[in-house]
C-alpha cells in the first residue's frame, strides 16, 4: 500500500511539472513575418543542380515566346566555319602572321599558324558568296511580304566565320536575322550582325541544336 501511494504521489508530481506554465524568456517578439524569396526568383536554386531541368525547360520555352513574338515562323539556317574571314580581315591576318614568323626569335609555332592561315584562304570567296546569298535570300523574302506572304529569315549559329557572313548579307539587305549561340569560354557575344531581339545564347548544346531545326 505504501509503494502504491509513492508511486501515486510521483505521477501526480509528474503532472503538476508537466502542467506548470512555461517561464517566458527575455527575447523580444517579432516585429513582422519572414518574407521568403519565390522559388522562380532565387538565383542559388535556378543555378543549382536541382534547378536543371528548369533551366532546360526555359531554354525551350523562351525562344519560342520571343520567336513568335516576332513573328518568325521560317528559318533557313546557314552552317559553316567559324574561321573563315572576309578579304580584307584575312589579309591583315595574313600579314601579321607573316610579320611575328619572320622575327629572328620565331619558333616553329608562328610558321606553323602562318601556314595554317594561308591554307584557309579558299574560304574568303566562300564567305563573300555566303554574305550574297544571304542578301538575296532577305530580299526575296521581303517580296514574299509585301506579296501579302509568309517570311524566310537566315539562322545561324551566331558565331564568326560563314555564321557572321550570313548574318551580314541578311543585314545590308534590310532583313532580320537570328542567331542561335552558345557560351563558350572565347566568345563573350554574338557576332555583331545578329538582329539582337532575335540572339540566344543557350547553355545546353541539345537545346541549341533543337532550336536550329525546329523553325
Amino acid at each position: 500500500a505504501d509503494d502504491d501511494a509513492a508511486w501515486c504521489s510521483g505521477i501526480k508530481r509528474k503532472i503538476r511539472e508537466v502542467s506548470a506554465p512555461l517561464v517566458a524568456d527575455d527575447r523580444e517578439p517579432p516585429s513582422e513575418g519572414p518574407k521568403p524569396t519565390k522559388a522562380y526568383k532565387n538565383g542559388d536554386f535556378l543555378n543549382s543542380h536541382s534547378a536543371r531541368s528548369v533551366r532546360i525547360m526555359c531554354e525551350l520555352q523562351e525562344p519560342l515566346q520571343r520567336l513568335d513574338a516576332e513573328g518568325v515562323q521560317n528559318i533557313i539556317m546557314f552552317f559553316g566555319s567559324a574561321r573563315a574571314k572576309p578579304r580584307a580581315k584575312y589579309d591583315e591576318a595574313v600579314h601579321e602572321a607573316e610579320f611575328q614568323a619572320a622575327e629572328p626569335d620565331a619558333d616553329s609555332g608562328a610558321q606553323a599558324a602562318l601556314a595554317r592561315l594561308r591554307r584557309q584562304a579558299f574560304f574568303v570567296d566562300s564567305y563573300e558568296t555566303t554574305r550574297e546569298l544571304a542578301m538575296l535570300l532577305a530580299e526575296w523574302s521581303a517580296q514574299r511580304v509585301a506579296e501579302g506572304k509568309v517570311a524566310y529569315h537566315v539562322g545561324t549559329g551566331a558565331g564568326p566565320g560563314m555564321m557572321e557572313a550570313a548574318n551580314q548579307g541578311s543585314h545590308d539587305a534590310g532583313g532580320k536575322s537570328v542567331g542561335f549561340g552558345i557560351s563558350l569560354p572565347f566568345e563573350d557575344r554574338l557576332n555583331p550582325y545578329v538582329t539582337p531581339e532575335l540572339g540566344f545564347e543557350f547553355h545546353y548544346f541539345f537545346t541549341r541544336k533543337f532550336w536550329m531545326s525546329y523553325k
